[in-house]
């Protein structure tokens, strides 16, 4: 008797399915079709068709508004990163609730929000320019292992003219085995 799948293999499978270049359209479109109703992989292959949506090289052709139909899917299955998703469908057209989607991520501790949040904070895009906020935003992403954090709170420091501030942000990320670029003397 075969093992069954986990429904991340089950994912893996279904993708890589429709990567393969002997597939025809017809059953590219049908991989696509249950990417998109499946209700059983807990959001993730509906974030996966918005990642082809915002791709410059998609698997599948997903419009906007598909995008938006799935990142909703996906939070009715509990798959929360479709909060961050939603911000980046919405920025240009509803500022607002792009904002709250924005923020809803940040509360359900999803890292990329975090970044991306102190980026719109930092430089005040699409929230007025805090740079305490912004600090602690970076912060946060840094903890959770993102690279880019350490260099938004690198470049802060740089921008402060705070050497003490640069040090301590270089040495905290040499500890985390993340080597940022510059010597800070």
């Amino acid at each position: 008797m075969e093992k069954s799948l986990t429904k991340d293999e089950l994912l893996i499978n279904l993708i890589s399915q429709a990567m393969d270049p002997f597939y025809t359209m017809e059953q590219k479109w049908m991989v696509k079709r249950v990417l998109a109703q499946s209700t059983t992989l807990h959001g993730r292959n509906h974030l996966f068709l918005i990642s082809c949506y915002l791709s410059d090289t998609p698997l599948f052709h997903v419009s906007r508004e598909e995008a938006i139909k799935q990142a909703h899917m996906a939070l009715k299955e509990g798959n929360e990163a479709a909060y961050y998703y939603l911000f980046y469908l919405l920025k240009e057209e509803n500022p607002s609730m792009a904002r709250n989607y924005l923020r809803l991520a940040c509360e359900k501790g999803y890292p990329k929000a975090h970044l991306e949040i102190a980026k719109q904070y930092h430089y005040g895009l699409i929230f007025e320019k805090n740079r305490k906020k912004a600090f602690h935003h970076y912060e946060i992403a840094a903890k959770c292992g993102l690279e880019d954090g350490y260099f938004g709170m690198l470049l802060m420091a740089s921008e402060d003219k705070d050497v003490v501030k640069e040090r301590n942000i270089y040495l905290s990320a040499l500890i985390r085995g993340i080597s940022l670029p510059g010597v800070v003397e």
